[in-house]
């Protein structure tokens, strides 16, 4: 298998709970290189106080970063949280889609109920994007009523979920219902979500190992590489 495409990761310095700083982004790189990982997309937050980082600032920020490690493949988008006018602030720029394209990098208020779930969804697919739904593991509503990742799924929306809930490193619940998406062959997308390089880390081998042996080679790929290239070239 070729590098891994982390589509979901915090690494660009200083603008979230990520990396502190560029000492940190090179550190979380280099980690994510060794690992075996040719491209990150960097997903800074788009919620609360982080709505202040403007597209135009973040550029700024991967440019510099760009420039101390040209051996990495980056990419840029935001982590959306749901909102009001999200759709708005898509169509106009405001909030930055993945690599300039209509793939949605959504991420889920935690006490959404199942009807809100659903209205989100419908929001956004309706706005002709398409909306990828950040760590699905970690939402109740999902866990408690697996019949709705069905829904969503039939609006067109997209499922990605975090390595280290895979291994079972964020309990057993989010590993089981990992374990239903991937079985199923629910799941699109395992990231990172990588924040830091002790707690979160941006590593995707092992996890890639577990489900090549668990799931087979070609799922594997598929999640761990291939459906994200498509998203990247914005197919």
């Amino acid at each position: 298998m070729d590098g891994f495409v982390d589509l979901h990761c915090h690494i660009l310095p200083g603008v979230d709970d990520g990396a502190k700083d560029m000492v940190d982004a090179l550190a979380l790189i280099d980690m994510a290189r060794a690992d075996g990982t040719a491209a990150l997309v960097l997903t800074p937050h788009y919620r609360g106080r982080y709505r202040e980082n403007t597209p135009g600032m973040l550029r700024e920020v991967l440019t510099a970063l760009q420039k101390k490690t040209p051996r990495m493949e980056l990419y840029l988008a935001n982590e959306a949280g749901y909102e009001r006018e999200l759709t708005d602030k898509l169509a106009e720029g405001r909030v930055l889609t993945i690599n300039g394209s209509r793939y949605v990098l959504l991420e889920l208020p935690m006490d959404i109920d199942p009807a809100q779930t659903l209205s989100a969804v419908r929001e956004v697919a309706d706005q002709a994007f398409i909306p990828i739904l950040a760590h699905v593991e970690r939402y109740d509503v999902f866990l408690r009523n697996r019949g709705l990742i069905d829904r969503v799924l039939d609006m067109g929306a997209l499922i990605q979920i975090n390595a280290d809930s895979v291994l079972g490193q964020q309990g057993f619940a989010a590993k089981r219902f990992c374990h239903w998406l991937l079985k199923s062959r629910r799941a699109h997308f395992v990231a990172s979500d990588s924040h830091d390089l002790k707690y979160r880390p941006p590593k995707l081998r092992e996890c890639c190992e577990y489900v090549t042996k668990k799931y087979g080679e070609e799922y594997a790929a598929a999640l761990f590489r291939e459906n994200a290239r498509v998203v990247l070239a914005g197919e």
